[in-house]
């Protein structure tokens, strides 16, 4: 499983120039996080700052341990091992065919025999659709198979922490679609940590399992995917749905009293919190997302510090089996209380790690996983009879065809 990473009151500047200070949050192991926030709000910046590029002025970024903003050059060579990275433009060599772009980290920083890289470069490129494309150069393909080459390179040291710099970027919405579901798939089949920067609305609302937003040089929310999508905090909700009225300007910040105009026009006409936008599951034959059912139990543990419209559409989303195993029944009638609960507590803000903690419920008895031996790749349904390799590349070939 992917590690944690903890940053606490980390603040960086350029200059005289504050990007953002005081950012306080956790990615949880092995879940996929998105970081979102107007252009100009520094995140690629702190993507550079996990991974040891930039050095903040204060706080810190405790991995396995080790504060990387002050351990020894060695102690930072080490820990960034754990890393990989997909670059916003892919960032392959474009004298190398697409073989030795993947295979160039292994040269680099491993010992691996030639034969040794072949295999891993092969099993990552089968992995991201790739198989076939091995002697191409990176100008002779679409931009959709450059970010998914350069993912596959990201992944060849098989990294616990993945970060991705805006991977939608330069990609029609078709495109977009098929890497958000590579991405899930990915992490269904390596359980690494996912941090993703991106303006993709689509992508917020149905990839991630938790989603911060930086606005002002401040971070504004992180924490489940539920409590951000159903939040009423202005920002939050502007850019989720992606419309003008509300504190984001043409120039990031807008005018107090305009902002606030505009925000009591939209209240007087809608009702609630917003809804919860499916999240995207992994393709079939693919082991459950175990990341799923870690964060609907930090959800449901902390449901009772929410608000009571946003507690109602959170529960609307949950299984007839997660009801049973959170133990949710019927409201109760004219308490506006879910059984197992004290009651419904005023809204609060929620503090920049997470949503405020109440006490856990106790433990429930985890349901049988599905035996992923039983399970088949989407590539192998309709051609049993065939050899596994060439049922592979057919079916990688279908979805490469498509991104040309």
């Amino acid at each position: 499983m992917g590690v944690e990473v903890v940053v606490e009151g980390l603040s960086k500047s350029f200059g005289p120039q504050t990007i953002w200070r005081d950012v306080t949050l956790t990615l949880p192991p092995g879940e996929i996080s998105v970081l979102l926030g107007p252009s100009g709000t520094g995140k690629s910046v702190f993507l550079k700052s996990l991974v040891g590029l930039l050095k903040p002025e204060q706080g810190r970024v405790v991995i396995n341990g080790v504060d990387i903003c002050t351990c020894s050059e060695h102690k930072l060579y080490e820990i960034r091992k754990l890393f990989g990275v997909l670059f916003q433009d892919g960032a392959l060599f474009g004298s190398m065919n697409l073989f030795d772009n993947i295979a160039f980290p292994l040269r680099e920083h491993t010992r691996k025999g030639e034969s040794e890289i072949r295999r891993v470069v092969l099993e990552k490129m089968e992995m991201v659709g790739l198989i076939g494309a091995e002697e191409k150069l990176p100008g002779e393909i679409s931009g959709g198979m450059r970010k998914r080459a350069g993912l596959a390179r990201a992944l060849v040291l098989d990294p616990e922490i993945i970060l991705f710099d805006e991977p939608d970027s330069g990609l029609d919405p078709v495109r977009t679609a098929y890497l958000n579901q590579l991405i899930v798939d990915l992490n269904a089949q390596i359980d690494a940590t996912f941090l993703i920067v991106t303006h993709d609305i689509g992508t917020a609302r149905t990839v991630p399992d938790n989603i911060g937003m930086l606005f002002r040089r401040n971070l504004v929310m992180f924490g489940p995917r539920e409590v951000l999508l159903t939040s009423t905090e202005p920002v939050v909700e502007q850019f989720l749905n992606g419309r003008r009225q509300g504190p984001i300007g043409m120039s990031e910040e807008k005018d107090a009293g305009q902002a606030a105009a505009e925000l009591a026009e939209l209240r007087d006409s809608e009702t609630g919190v917003p809804h919860i936008i499916p999240q995207l599951e992994a393709s079939a034959g693919l082991p459950l997302r175990a990341a799923v059912r870690r964060r609907k139990d930090r959800v449901m543990r902390d449901l009772g510090s929410l608000d009571p419209s946003a507690q109602q559409e959170i529960v609307k989303t949950l299984t007839p089996d997660e009801r049973a195993r959170y133990r949710i029944g019927a409201q109760e009638p004219g308490t506006g209380a879910w059984p197992g609960q004290t009651g419904p507590v005023a809204a609060q803000p929620m503090p920049p790690q997470d949503v405020a903690q109440v006490p856990p419920q106790p433990p429930r008895p985890s349901p049988t996983p599905r035996p992923r031996q039983d399970q088949r790749p989407p590539w192998a349904e309709g051609h049993e009879s065939e050899e596994p390799v060439a049922a592979r590349r057919r079916w990688f070939g279908r979805k490469r065809d498509g991104d040309r």
